[in-house]
């Protein structure tokens, strides 16, 4: 009866030990924003990516939504999928952004880009952005050859207010500076 109990523990030790071996890192999307301030009017990008470090599958797809809150700080006004992949999304959904790769492929480096989402800024001050994947078969999630995963990712976006124009010297300081060179020029003519 003991030495089958100190067996049993010994396989489950041992099954243990061998599953947490084989663990992987899960994949994930990240945004990037590309460029550094963003003003009132100005039209910004924001790159997806997918990370995938320790996969050894090929990646065949991948669809995701836009989500924005009703009165968000930015217009969504469109995509580009990247240039491996062929559009896939759907046509009946504007937010909806997929997109599939048909080719033969080896497997995938540390990060793959999806898609570059574009965006008009309408207001000042700190807005997020979401994209949201839940596998569907379809048009949504991230596929590889054997496995299927939800995505999803977000970011805070900080919209500043649009610049002021320049500034038009009031009359007073005009005629100060005026006063000022006309003095120059009579010291100058003065002492030369």
């Amino acid at each position: 009866m003991k030495s089958t109990f100190l067996r049993f523990v010994f396989l489950a030790g041992m099954l243990v030990l061998s599953s947490a071996s084989n663990v992987r890192a899960l994949p994930y999307t990240t945004l990037d924003l590309q460029g550094s301030t963003i003003n009132v009017g100005d039209t910004f990008f924001v790159q997806v990516e997918l990370n995938h470090d320790d996969c050894t599958e090929r990646l065949l797809g991948f669809g995701f939504n836009v989500m924005q809150e009703a009165g968000s700080l930015f217009g969504y006004s469109g995509y580009t999928i990247a240039d491996r992949f062929d559009d896939f999304s759907n046509p009946e959904n504007d937010r909806n952004v997929a997109g599939f790769d048909f080719s033969e492929t080896a497997p995938d480096q540390a990060s793959t880009l999806l898609a570059t989402l574009q965006f008009t800024a309408l207001a000042p001050g700190t807005d997020t952005l979401s994209i949201l994947g839940f596998y569907d078969n379809y048009f949504s999630g991230v596929y590889y050859e054997i496995s299927s995963f939800d995505i999803s990712s977000s970011l805070d976006i900080t919209i500043n207010p649009a610049g002021d124009p320049a500034p038009v010297p009031e009359p007073a300081t005009m005629l100060l500076l005026g006063s000022g060179l006309l003095g120059l020029a009579f010291f100058r003519r003065k002492v030369g």
